[in-house]
């Protein structure tokens, strides 16, 4: 090996190094999609909804991007202000509380206010349980769209290409 393979490769992994950032510093939501009760508290419930994005973010262990779009409905725009929990929402969000102080394959521990998740479940889960059947199961554009796709496919299959080439 040559100085000057040397003095690239040197340079190569030293830039590589400054790049890669120390474990502390991602946040571990690794967890899976953040469960829908807490995404409809942060979007409309009286006093979740009003705390800051950093400050929401840090209560429900999540990104502040994340608050950031549920409170400008760019994401869960199907979960409305008259959305009930099913079953299934409440024993997520319960499994979403309870990982806190817990670590994930990768030895982060998750983060959040495990007291409020778990007060907020029980507000929800007083109020009444719904059925999966309330919630739209997709957009009305996402179902025209996916009809277009297939219909594009079944258009480009190899015995129409051949078809449209003679």
């Amino acid at each position: 090996m040559n100085d000057t393979t040397q003095a690239q490769t040197g340079e190569t992994q030293a830039a590589t190094e400054r790049k890669r950032a120390a474990a502390a510093n991602f946040l571990p939501i690794v967890r899976g999609r953040l469960p829908l009760i807490f995404v409809h508290a942060v979007r409309f419930d009286d006093v979740v909804s009003k705390m800051g994005t950093k400050d929401a973010a840090a209560k429900f262990g999540t990104s502040v991007g994340k608050v950031f779009d549920i409170h400008k409905n760019r994401n869960f725009s199907y979960i409305g202000a008259d959305f009930k929990p099913t079953a299934d929402d409440v024993t997520s969000a319960r499994a979403w509380a309870e990982q806190i102080g817990g670590q994930n394959a990768k030895g982060m521990t998750a983060n959040g206010d495990k007291a409020l998740m778990l007060k907020i479940v029980e507000q929800y889960e007083a109020r009444g349980l719904g059925s999966g059947a309330q919630r739209p199961a997709r957009a009305v554009g996402e179902k025209v769209a996916m009809a277009t796709i297939a219909t594009v496919n079944a258009a480009m299959s190899p015995s129409s290409a051949d078809a449209l080439l003679s």
